[in-house]
């Protein structure tokens, strides 16, 4: 069995501001006949000067979840402080719900910036992703 790695990459700059997102899905395809989950790593890092305060949302398409039972497929984490120059890395495995169908299923990551609290949003970063899925 070999390690297939997709990895993509999205930098975004508003103004001074810069949050990178990276994406990697291992193996980058899942294949349904084994119903076992794909890995997916997110690193977000703060490019910018100043330390920031960050919610990112995680949402997998219907058809896909974030546990065997089939019934979580969103995930919120909030980053109280990002210093500059930091990176934060999540970890998911994903699965396939009963009745998935062999196309490409859509997984979008939301970045939200915040200042003052987590009541102020200031920029909102999207990465669209798509996950392959075999028979």
């Amino acid at each position: 069995m070999r390690n297939s790695f997709k990895k993509t990459s999205i930098a975004i700059i508003y103004g001074s501001k810069m949050i990178q997102i990276n994406t990697t899905f291992n193996p980058f395809r899942m294949r349904l006949e084994r119903r076992e989950p794909v890995s997916l790593t997110i690193e977000l890092s703060n490019q910018s000067d100043e330390p920031k305060m960050l919610t990112m949302n995680v949402t997998l398409s219907r058809q896909l979840s974030f546990e065997r039972g089939g019934y979580k497929t969103e995930d919120m984490a909030r980053i109280e402080k990002l210093q500059p120059g930091e990176k934060k890395i999540f970890y998911y495995d994903i699965f396939p719900k009963a009745g998935t169908k062999p196309q490409e299923q859509p997984v979008t990551v939301k970045v939200s910036e915040h200042y003052r609290s987590f009541n102020y949003v200031g920029n909102e970063y999207t990465k669209n992703l798509a996950l392959k899925v075999e028979d």
